[in-house]
């Protein structure tokens, strides 16, 4: 059994999310094979959709997957006889009241919140979900100590000084040498040197700044050199995984000082998070142990053993694991998603068949394969001109070859589907290219931000910026009183606005200031916006047609894809649809239309 799995296994577990413990093992009965196993599991628009389809695709996609997460359930639970470890009914009811209790539930209220988000009962919750989390906490406890040096070094990464600087990188020393040259001769300039040369996009169009600098954040050399700098200190020029980074220290941000009480709520949560971090990481390891010392046989996957041994998937130190099993247990765990995609395929079949518009085999892997090379370029993933496919497979399926088939079948068969039946319908005119032009290669304004979740408090921070209009101060207001994170660790900057953003109000007030110009307060959706315009971005590029192919490439795949999504929804909400795992039916709009007509 893979590494990989046994790492998912225990991060799901952890994460209480769902498995179902061999029925001969746990000595309960499974949920999947008790419930009433109807042989139609959807019909749509009078087709149906068969359990056994249901069951082949869930085993062509996860049978590997659901076989080796129940081959570790009967391994935790052997170590656990072995250990004399028992998890009794009443063990699970505590952690759950106790979960509830942190949440200010009812232990009954948490425990139909749990079932619902996952689709399961409350039987298979305790049965499955909490007896895998508890039984994992056992087997690792004596491994799992908490020191007080890692609880300073959290409290330290959390509430600690943090270093407010901006960055450039670029991608050879010797450019950096210049650069910092020229900012050490002139360290007004650095923010502009970022701007024109730094290849970090995100904060190059915030003139480097970066989000606070944390201690203990995992990267001991760029803190080593943030936390030597003092304010307005340049750093000399470092390396970091090949590329060259130069910091200038903006301000120190003092530690937060933190109340007895609350530093022992803090303290308390610390503990928790790092022990469950340490329970993951022990359980890997007693999973590794347990794996070298079993005797796991893969069934399913050699022929010869597949014959001489019927209906068996696995065995684990003798005890079986049978097809039976995994074919439900795949079906109680991916069998709504899996009857969700199926139904939403039959409808687009369909749909091009009702069109006549269905795709001849040939037709239908051009059309693929084309789809394939957009994804890519989409992704950017080109290079010398060309879509690297292959690239981006393995992107999309983290390196799994095996899953290079489904993710055809399930996303991109859909989308040729989808683009087949509204491509004629897209048109790009004359204004979608001028629009596209000034949103991407036009001016941007440079701002600073607060927001704010009551009007009376923007008022007040409004009245108070526009007493003293310079942009340091309005930094400052933003850090005390902006209520978004990131603008507000950041004094206020925010990446650049720009046009036909989706955001019109925002970019009507931006486009309107003048530098050094303090907005009006401006309600954007739920929140209340104050802006400070820094000024505005000079275009790269000026002359529409200069890009116009690219534009007019880019407008119609967008114009497409919204048209996409509208088909997706319409079609739904038109089909009359049956599906017996959820026990949800709807008549259709098209059903409905038919009978308003009789």
């Amino acid at each position: 059994m893979s590494t990989s799995v046994v790492r998912q296994f225990v991060a799901i577990t952890f994460a209480v999310c769902l498995f179902a413990l061999p029925n001969h093992i746990s000595g309960q009965t499974n949920e999947a094979t008790d419930a009433p196993r109807f042989q139609t599991l959807g019909v749509v628009n009078g087709q149906s959709i068969s359990r056994q389809e249901v069951s082949n695709e869930c085993m062509r996609r996860y049978g590997e997957e659901v076989i080796e997460t129940l081959v570790n359930k009967m391994l935790v639970y052997e170590e656990c006889q072995k250990r004399g470890i028992a998890i009794t009914e009443q063990d699970i009811n505590d952690v759950l009241t106790a979960d509830a209790a942190k949440l200010g539930f009812s232990a009954e209220r948490y425990i139909q919140i749990q079932c619902e988000k996952r689709g399961i009962s409350a039987d298979r919750l305790k049965r499955d979900v909490m007896w895998s989390e508890l039984a994992l906490r056992r087997l690792a406890e004596s491994q799992t100590q908490v020191t007080p040096e890692e609880i300073q070094q959290r409290l330290a990464f959390e509430f600690g000084e943090k270093i407010r600087a901006q960055q450039l990188v670029v991608s050879s020393r010797e450019k950096a040498e210049q650069l910092h040259a020229a900012a050490v001769a002139d360290p007004a300039s650095f923010e502009r040197i970022c701007k024109e040369h730094s290849i970090d996009p995100n904060s190059a169009s915030m003139g480097g700044m970066l989000p606070p600098i944390r201690q203990n954040s995992g990267f001991p050399q760029f803190e080593n050199i943030a936390f030597s700098l003092q304010p307005g200190e340049i750093s000399p020029v470092f390396e970091v995984e090949s590329q060259f980074v130069v910091l200038k220290c903006q301000s120190r941000i003092p530690p937060s000082q933190l109340g007895d009480a609350e530093l022992d709520a803090v303290n308390e949560r610390i503990r928790t998070e790092i022990s469950r971090t340490k329970h993951r990481e022990a359980a890997v390891m007693i999973f590794e142990t347990l794996q070298k010392g079993a005797e796991i046989v893969n069934v399913m996957n050699d022929e010869t053993l597949r014959r001489q041994n019927p209906g068996v998937a696995a065995t684990v130190n003798g005890n079986r694991i049978t097809i039976k099993q995994v074919s439900e247990e795949c079906i109680a765990q991916f069998g709504k998603n899996m009857l969700a995609l199926l139904i939403s395929n039959k409808i687009l079949e369909q749909a091009l068949q009702s069109s006549g518009l269905q795709l001849s085999d040939s037709e239908t892997e051009a059309a693929i394969a084309a789809e394939l090379e957009l994804a890519a370029e989409m992704h950017g993933m080109v290079a010398n001109g060309k879509p690297q496919v292959k690239e981006f497979l393995n992107l999309v399926t983290q390196n799994d070859p095996s899953k290079i088939e489904f993710f055809i079948q399930d996303v991109i068969w859909a989308d040729v589907a989808k683009k087949r039946l509204v491509e004629n319908q897209v048109q790009v005119t004359e204004e979608d290219i001028q629009k596209s032009f000034e949103a991407n290669y036009g001016p941007r304004v440079e701002v600073r931000a607060m927001m704010f979740r009551d009007q009376r408090q923007a008022t007040e921070k409004w009245e108070m910026a526009t007493k003293n209009p310079n942009e340091e101060f309005f930094g400052q207001l933003a850090n005390q009183y902006s209520f978004e994170p990131v603008s507000r660790n950041n004094f206020g900057h925010i990446q650049p606005i720009q046009r036909y953003s989706g955001n019109k109000a925002l970019e009507e007030v931006a486009f309107k200031l003048q530098p050094n110009e303090i907005s009006r307060v401006t309600q954007v959706g739920d929140f209340w916006v104050i802006l400070y315009c820094r000024g505005r971005t000079t275009p790269r590029v000026t002359n529409v047609d200069d890009v116009r192919e690219y534009i007019v490439k880019d407008v119609r795949q967008r114009k497409i894809a919204l048209k996409m999504h509208t088909l997706q929804k319409q079609l739904l909400e038109d089909a009359q649809i049956d599906n017996y795992l959820n026990g949800t039916s709807q008549p259709g709009r098209n059903l409905i239309r038919q009978a308003k007509k009789q």
